[in-house]
């Protein structure tokens, strides 16, 4: 769904391409190749200028409504940041901040969901992967994206000689609840492929949530860990600007959350989390919902919600907790 319907934005950009080209052309005397060049260049900049006007409301909107005390008074004694060191950013890092994570967003939505080739499926590491290898990662994509958001991580994978296999989540804005299956019979397929006795996770925004549900309905003992990289686990208050089933689960302090948190088996897995996040976060809102009560948190400052995906500190630490039990197990018999 998510891929046709960044495809379909494409009739726009186009559509608006001609027109401006004919306006230039035809109204102002353009020359042609001039008026298609600026058509293009216009279009474009104004699309950028979009996305930073988006996230620069989002960012400010973030900051402002963690103030709010129905926000504010609502945080759990584990979500306190004190004594963490977290100092303001500076206006240069807020600009850097906004413009980074307009330019990742723009590159997701108009170029990566669209027409990246098959985004979905599973990746096999190369020959080096024969001997001893980490796990192999599943890798599960947020709220109204889909596979395509892990263009960069895989890369960063297969030259870490990592196998992978990404999924999509249908329906797009259907209940968490629904994509329970989707993630059980994808381990399957992981660990068919591979011959590994368990999974890694790496799980962005929904996608940490849906896998904390998944493991209350079918257990976690094939999972080895999990890293979550700016994921609501307690919800974010900017939910109510989004549509579907599954944003509204993901409401600050949801009946949905809150059941989640008060599971025996949530509180088992939690302790294989790794939640990864950012104190600037511009939709998960307070930042802080990121936090886990019972796993390991680390805060990666200055960085957006989409931005946080690829960010240096974030690979680095990715590449880390994977290499910490790499070991030897066989190749399964039809990939030998």
């Amino acid at each position: 769904m998510i891929r046709q319907l960044n495809r379909l934005y494409w009739i726009g950009y186009i559509a608006a391409m001609i027109g401006l080209y004919l306006l230039l052309d035809q109204w102002l005397g353009f020359r042609a190749d001039n008026a298609a060049v600026t058509a293009v260049a216009l279009v474009v900049g104004l699309l950028f200028a979009v996305h930073v006007g988006f996230h620069t409301f989002g960012f400010a909107l973030s900051f402002s409504v963690r103030q709010i005390p129905q926000v504010r008074d609502k945080c759990l004694p584990f979500h306190s940041t004190e004594g963490e060191g977290f100092h303001r950013l500076s206006i240069a890092r807020w600009v850097k901040a906004v413009l980074l994570e307009s330019i990742a967003s723009m590159k997701l939505i108009t170029l990566l969901q669209p027409w990246a080739p098959s985004p979905d499926g599973i990746e096999l590491a190369g020959k080096a992967w024969r001997k001893k290898k980490p796990l192999p990662v599943l890798l599960v994509h947020g709220y109204l994206c889909n596979s395509a958001v892990w263009a960069g991580t895989r890369a960063l994978l297969e030259r870490a000689d990592v196998s992978t296999h990404a999924i999509t989540l249908e329906p797009a804005i259907g209940s968490i609840r629904s994509y329970s299956e989707a993630i059980h019979e994808a381990i399957d397929e992981l660990l068919v492929a591979t011959g590994a006795p368990q999974v890694k996770i790496i799980a962005h925004s929904m996608g940490g949530v849906a896998v904390r549900y998944h493991a209350t309905e079918y257990g976690h003992h094939r999972i080895a860990g999990m890293i979550t990289v700016g994921s609501p686990h307690y919800g974010t208050a900017l939910s109510t600007l989004g549509i579907g089933k599954n944003v509204k689960q993901l409401a600050w302090g949801s009946f949905f959350l809150n059941t989640l948190r008060e599971h025996p088996t949530d509180r088992e897995f939690q302790q294989k989390i790794w939640s990864l996040w950012s104190p600037q976060d511009n939709i998960v809102c307070p930042p802080v919902s990121c936090k886990l009560e019972f796993g390991k948190n680390t805060a990666v400052p200055g960085c957006g919600h989409v931005a946080l995906l690829n960010d240096s500190t974030t690979e680095d630490l990715i590449l880390n907790w994977l290499a910490e039990d790499a070991q030897t197990y066989p190749l399964a018999e039809n990939r030998a």
